[in-house]
Parts: C-alpha cells; sequence; structure tokens
C-alpha cells in the first residue's frame, strides 16, 4: 500500500478541478477589437469563457490577476513580427508571456506568412499552433480546430508530478526531446510543413517516433491541420486489399465488395495520408501511387474513371530506400517523388541526452495508471538506460519504464534496484560497453562508502592497484608500452608499483639495475 497516496489525494483532487476549471477558459491579445470580437465569437462556441487584452502587457496582467488560463491566443500583431515574417525582438517578448502563462496552450494567429526561422522557433517554444490569417481573412473552422487541439493539450497535460524544465514537447505533448539533433530535426519539419503540397520522406530506426513527427507536420501545416490526417501501414496490407484500402472501390469490383468503398485517399481529401513503412509496398501498387503523387487522381478499383484529390503525403521507412532501389525492390521514379523533402530521426542511442527526459515524461504518464508516483530518480538510472543498447529506440524505453513502475513495490524514489535486469541486462554496444559497467561500479563503490565500509581514498587507491595489477600480469610489453597503454609517464608507472609493491615488468627491473649499475 502507499501511505502518502492518501493525504495527497485531497490536493491531487483539488489541482485536477482546477486544472479543468482552466481547460475552459481562453485569453485573448490583439490589438484590433474587431478582430477580437471575432475571434472571441467563434471562441464562445466551443464553450469557451473568454478574456480580452490588447498588448501583451494587457494580457500578462489578466494572467496574474485571474489565475490560469487553458489557451492563449496571441496575434502576431500585439507580438511585434516584422513584415518578413521574422523579428528577433517579437520572441524577447513571447518568451515572458508563455512562461507567465504556465501550462496554457498558445495559438498563434499570423497577419503575414513567417519566415521558416521563425516557425522553427515558435515550436522550441512549444505553441500549440499557427493559424494563417494572412490577408485578414479567418478560416474560422481552422480555428475552431486549433483551439478545440489546444483545450485537449492542455487538458491532457498534469498539474501535478516531475518538472520537467527545459523539455521541448509538441505533437499532442507526446514528442520530447532536448537534444540538439532533434532539434534540428524539429526544425526542418517545421519548415517542411509550411509547404504544403510537397511529399515528405521520414527515415528512422523502429521506434524512433516517425509517426510522431507526421502528426507534427499535420498540424503545423497552415492549408491542410484542420482536415484529416490518416494513416496506413504498408506492410499490413497486399494485394488487392491494398489497393482497395488506399483508393476505394466500386459494387462488384471484386468477390465480396457489396458496396462502394471511398479509400485512404479520397477520405482524407484536403488533408495528409501517412503511408508507414512505405518500403515494405508492393511493387504492382507503387506505380498507382506514382500517378497519385504526379497527377493528383486516383482510380478506384473495378472503375474507369479518375477521381482527383488533394492530399499531401508523408512517407516513413525504417529501410533505406536508396538500398532498395538498387536491389530492384522499390520503383526509382516513386523514390524521388516522395524524397522531395527527407527527414532523418537519429536512433536513441546517437542522442543519449534526451533519455532523462523521456524517462521522467514516461514517469509522469503512467504515475497514476501504475499507482505509483515517482518523486526523484536516482541518476544511475539515468546513466544505466544510456549505456543499454535499446534497439526499440523511445518504444522500447518507454516499455522499460512501464514495467519497472509494474514491479515497483513502495517508495517514491526510482533507483537502480528498480529496474527489472531482464529487461536490459546483456545487451552492449559493440561487445562491450563501458558506460554500463562504470555505472554498476560507480553503483556498487556508493554502497561501499555510504555504509562506512571504505573511505573515498581507499577506495581509488584499491581500483588503481588492481588496475595495475592485472595490466602488469596480462601484457609481455615494455614499460613504455605499459604505461602508454594506462595514460601515465613511465616515471609514474614506476613510482607506483613500488608505491603497491607490484612485481615491475623486466624492462623496468633492467632500467633500475642499469642505473644502479653507473658510477
Amino acid at each position: 500500500m502507499w501511505p502518502h497516496r492518501t493525504a495527497r489525494q485531497g490536493e491531487r483532487g483539488s489541482l485536477n478541478e482546477r486544472h479543468a476549471a482552466a481547460a475552459s477558459r481562453l485569453l485573448l491579445i490583439h490589438p484590433d477589437p474587431i478582430w477580437r470580437d471575432r475571434l472571441a465569437a467563434v471562441a464562445k462556441r466551443l464553450e469557451f469563457t473568454v478574456v480580452g487584452a490588447s498588448d501583451l502587457r494587457g494580457g500578462i496582467h489578466e494572467l496574474r490577476q485571474r489565475g490560469a488560463f487553458g489557451v492563449v491566443v496571441v496575434s502576431t500583431a500585439a507580438v511585434g513580427f516584422a513584415e518578413d515574417g521574422h523579428s528577433a525582438e517579437a520572441f524577447t517578448v513571447l518568451r515572458p508571456l508563455i512562461r507567465c502563462a504556465g501550462q496554457a496552450q498558445f495559438v498563434i494567429l499570423a497577419h503575414q506568412p513567417l519566415s521558416m526561422e521563425a516557425c522553427s522557433e515558435i515550436i522550441r517554444l512549444g505553441v500549440a499552433g499557427i493559424l494563417d490569417a494572412a490577408d485578414e481573412k479567418l478560416d474560422e473552422a481552422a480555428l475552431v480546430h486549433r483551439l478545440g487541439h489546444a483545450r485537449e493539450r492542455f487538458r491532457s497535460a498534469r498539474t501535478e508530478g516531475i518538472e520537467l524544465n527545459g523539455l521541448h514537447s509538441v505533437a499532442g505533448d507526446s514528442l520530447v526531446w532536448r537534444s540538439r539533433a532533434m532539434d534540428e530535426v524539429i526544425a526542418r519539419a517545421a519548415r517542411a510543413a509550411q509547404v504544403s503540397d510537397v511529399p515528405v520522406l521520414i527515415f528512422g530506426e523502429s521506434g524512433t517516433g516517425k509517426q510522431l513527427l507526421a502528426e507534427l507536420i499535420h498540424q503545423l501545416d497552415p492549408k491542410r491541420s484542420h482536415q484529416r490526417l490518416l494513416s496506413v501501414n504498408c506492410s499490413a496490407i497486399s494485394g488487392t486489399l491494398a489497393e482497395s484500402m488506399l483508393f476505394g472501390h466500386v459494387k462488384g469490383a471484386f468477390t465480396g465488395a457489396l458496396g462502394p468503398r471511398k479509400g485512404i485517399f479520397r477520405a482524407a481529401d484536403g488533408g495528409t495520408v501517412l503511408l508507414d513503412e512505405i518500403g515494405e509496398m508492393d511493387l504492382a501498387l507503387q506505380p498507382k501511387l506514382l500517378r497519385v503523387l504526379q497527377q493528383g487522381v486516383v482510380m478506384p478499383v473495378g472503375s474507369d474513371d479518375e477521381i482527383p484529390i488533394d492530399v499531401r503525403v508523408i512517407a516513413a521507412t525504417n529501410r533505406r530506400l536508396a538500398a532498395n532501389v538498387e536491389e530492384s525492390k522499390f520503383r526509382l521514379d516513386l523514390y524521388q517523388r516522395l524524397n522531395v523533402i527527407g527527414l532523418e530521426i537519429p536512433p536513441l542511442r546517437e542522442r543519449p541526452e534526451d533519455i532523462p527526459v523521456l524517462i521522467r515524461f514516461f514517469l509522469r504518464r503512467y504515475a497514476d495508471y501504475y499507482e505509483r508516483p515517482i518523486d526523484t530518480v536516482e541518476p544511475q538510472v539515468y546513466e544505466y538506460l544510456a549505456g543499454c543498447t535499446l534497439q526499440g529506440n523511445v518504444r522500447e524505453l518507454e516499455n522499460v519504464v512501464r514495467q519497472t513502475l509494474a514491479f515497483k513495490t513502495s517508495g517514491t524514489t526510482l533507483t537502480l534496484d528498480d529496474v527489472p535486469p531482464a529487461l536490459v541486462r546483456g545487451q552492449r554496444r559493440n561487445g562491450t560497453d563501458s558506460r554500463m559497467i562504470l555505472t554498476e561500479l560507480a553503483h556498487a563503490a556508493c554502497r561501499l562508502v555510504d555504509t562506512g565500509a571504505m573511505t573515498l581514498p581507499q577506495l581509488m587507491s584499491m581500483c588503481e592497484k588492481m588496475v595495475l595489477r592485472n595490466t602488469l600480469a596480462n601484457s609481455q610489453a615494455t614499460s613504455s608500452d605499459v604505461a602508454r597503454q594506462l595514460g601515465l609517464s613511465r616515471r609514474t608507472l614506476y613510482n607506483k608499483i613500488r608505491k603497491y609493491r607490484l612485481p615491475a615488468p623486466r624492462s623496468i627491473s633492467t632500467e633500475e639495475d642499469s642505473s644502479q649499475s653507473r658510477p
């Protein structure tokens, strides 16, 4: 049982109530009162309680005086973006507003096309969406979609749990990172999203988050974000079933076709189609997909009529399609059409700095489900998991965290002993993972010092003596080679051998005898 949980229930209950109340409150910052009225009228259809402000100072005042808001809509006219769509000064005033708003979700109302750099910076700030209002036009359907999405993001956020300082989070709070490598990927995705009609090809190992990146591109697409994103796994379908699922069929097209079917592409008209595991697509189906990309039409199975469609295609794969092309397993022309914008998500082993924030993110996500609230995590847990292979990348790390919580029986601190060894032990990089070994040794050393069994100087001397003895016993090299292997000078090596009374290599003994025989 969890004796502290009952004491926290009242506090959590009040937090959840305040969180739910804030979700229906919207702050609107726009210098034009006519625009404020137009935006407020749409927001009230979604049953928002709307508070307006004419500038950022007024917006910050409302945030401080009225408490939490679920959604904040900010016009670029209030922030101060330049006509070219970018301004460093705009972000210097936008950041304090975001910090003051706590967990409120931001929607940017852009009265001019934003530069690619501005879009990338907005994503880094964690903004829920950008709404195009160029030429003073307001797409009410897109606004309704954006506000609803922002409210759901706010509702899914937790007011209690583990602090994630410095954590970037987008795509419904599921795509999280801190590394510079992922910064670059997200920035490229933000730029790609602004070109609504260009295909995107996402490459990454299994479990790296390709589908989440596709969702992010769709969310940021100014033309398509208020329409549907539909996905299909190309490895799970084949033959006539695949063609029917993608392009539809007419009644009687084949046995079992009792009625017409629209297909994924027609159902997503105006939006986005994600073709996951595109490298597994049947060769016979590839020319038909090529026709969709080149001509913007689909032909349902059993029909002679081409139907025009307007969709953006995002393809994802864990295979190197260029190699598939060389092996004649994938069409070169289709590969070239898909790879107009290419994005590659690095595997988790190449961005170990993301592992701690992902661990804390998953702990926060699953703490309530498993009734295992975690307040702190020992550094050894991060170091240990960073040293594991994690071939399944983020998906495997999530599974490790979930099973760790499921098996944990007590305490609010996650320690290395809580991680089930069967989950990750034995996975080494390049045969022997020095980081994992050092982590385990350091953990054992800390226990010796904590229990008073050894002092730190004693521990260090013992380790040094063991390393020296083992190296000297297993080496037939000269003293110079041994010193170089240990990263020491020959004189330092000789002094340490004398200090620990170890048997010296033949070369050192010979040098000592020679020096003593000199006049």
